[in-house]
């Protein structure tokens, strides 16, 4: 008895669902014993997985050729793992008969049934791996940011819990067409090859960026009333950021990042995509709250995307605001009402004290979806800005002292 053993092709969406393998007796006929097969296997899949599945499984098989012969054989033993995208584990001939022109055969098939994860209602994200532009040159440095400010915007939006990220190895078959694209020669693709290019690899959305600066270096001041010299190390970066849309193929989003800081370019990757993930988070996913007091709300998002002390506005959503010229939705009616503070930090959820609200949100939260929390003010920021308000308020105070004193000696 001639057994078959197809190699397990995983792909893109295997990564969103669970597979569970079930075993299948069919029957399949053809002009020749290889389109018998094939019609088996299809019958199969369609037992399993549905007729849309099936129908495409169909096609690509119908692309192979229909002569008989070993050697023709033995290609479709080998491909055939390929042009089932893996939903065939593994098959064996449990009979074949030929009826006056007609081949008939009995098959014994494996076929892999996907079950949805959670993670496939989430919006899938792809962050191409980010590349120094044409016009820099490539150094340690540029180098390092490349790699920490993709790895640091995937942790970001890993952290949400509102994306599921496509696995980077996915993307590296893809890699000419996805630098075509970041280059910024969408243009030059059609729609459609933009589109399949996004099914290959399992994506909604396609993050892609390019390096316009990164440089690290040292400055020297020197102390007035000593010889002493202080060096400390500045790192700058710039790049530019687009989401596309693969199924609209439309740029959903564009934007170009600066930093600089006194610290390393890796800290600068890391603020950069700070600032970059609440940007999509925000754009795509508002934070919603779920739970109110009197005194304190609940946030749905917690995390490292979350600082105690951040300061946040709450919107609550008005009428629909659609473009006068395209009709196109640009989304709902925002009005402000309170400002919260972050206080503790949870895995998922965030608790935040209310500062001050013009509505009582404990009885309004009831419809949650009436109402969005948008980031105001980092804890950092604040910080810094407290910092430099009691730098002011000293020197204020040390300069009346000093007049003061001055005032008494002329007297």
């Amino acid at each position: 008895m001639k057994k078959l053993f197809i190699l397990f092709l995983f792909f893109p969406f295997f990564s969103f669902a669970k597979i569970e393998i079930k075993s299948v007796v069919v029957n399949g006929i053809g002009s020749t014993e290889q389109l018998a097969i094939e019609s088996g296997l299809v019958e199969a899949v369609s037992q399993i997985n549905g007729a849309k599945i099936a129908a495409e499984i169909k096609t690509s098989l119908s692309q192979t050729t229909t002569e008989e012969g070993s050697e023709v054989t033995k290609s479709f033993d080998k491909n055939v793992s390929k042009l089932t995208n893996g939903f065939v584990r593994s098959y064996k001939i449990l009979s074949s008969n030929k009826d006056k022109n007609l081949y008939n055969v009995k098959l014994s098939v494996e076929i892999s049934k996907f079950k949805k994860s959670v993670q496939t209602k989430r919006l899938r994200l792809a962050v191409v791996p980010f590349k120094a532009s044409n016009t820099l040159k490539v150094n340690d440095t540029v180098k390092k940011f490349e790699g920490s400010i993709t790895s640091q915007i995937e942790n970001y939006l890993t952290q949400t819990r509102r994306f599921s990220l496509v696995d980077r190895s996915f993307l590296e078959e893809q890699t000419n067409e996805l630098n075509f694209i970041a280059d910024g020669a969408k243009t030059s693709m059609s729609n459609d090859e933009i589109a399949k290019l996004g099914n290959r690899i399992g994506t909604d959305y396609l993050i892609v960026g390019r390096v316009e600066k990164a440089n690290s270096f040292i400055t020297e001041k020197k102390s007035k009333v000593s010889d002493t010299v202080k060096k400390s190390l500045i790192s700058n970066a710039v790049l530019t950021l687009r989401i596309i849309d693969v199924a609209t193929t439309q740029i959903k989003f564009s934007d170009t990042y600066e930093k600089s800081m006194s610290s390393s370019i890796e800290k600068v990757a890391a603020d950069l995509a700070s600032s970059i993930g609440d940007e999509i988070i925000n754009a795509i996913y508002p934070i919603r709250i779920v739970n109110a007091s009197l005194t304190q709300v609940t946030l749905g998002q917690g995390g490292k995307t979350m600082a105690t002390g951040d300061l946040f506005k709450v919107y609550q959503l008005g009428k629909r605001i659609k473009d006068v010229y395209t009709g196109e939705s640009l989304g709902r009616e925002e009005i402000e009402v309170a400002t919260i503070q972050i206080k503790t930090i949870k895995p998922k959820t965030s608790e935040a004290q209310i500062l001050e609200s013009i509505i009582e949100l404990s009885d309004a939260i009831q419809d949650k979806d009436a109402f969005i929390v948008r980031p105001f003010k980092k804890a950092k920021a604040i910080k810094a800005k407290a910092i430099k308000a009691k730098s002011q308020s000293v020197e204020k105070t040390q300069l009346i002292k000093k007049l003061k004193k001055e005032s008494e000696e002329e007297w």
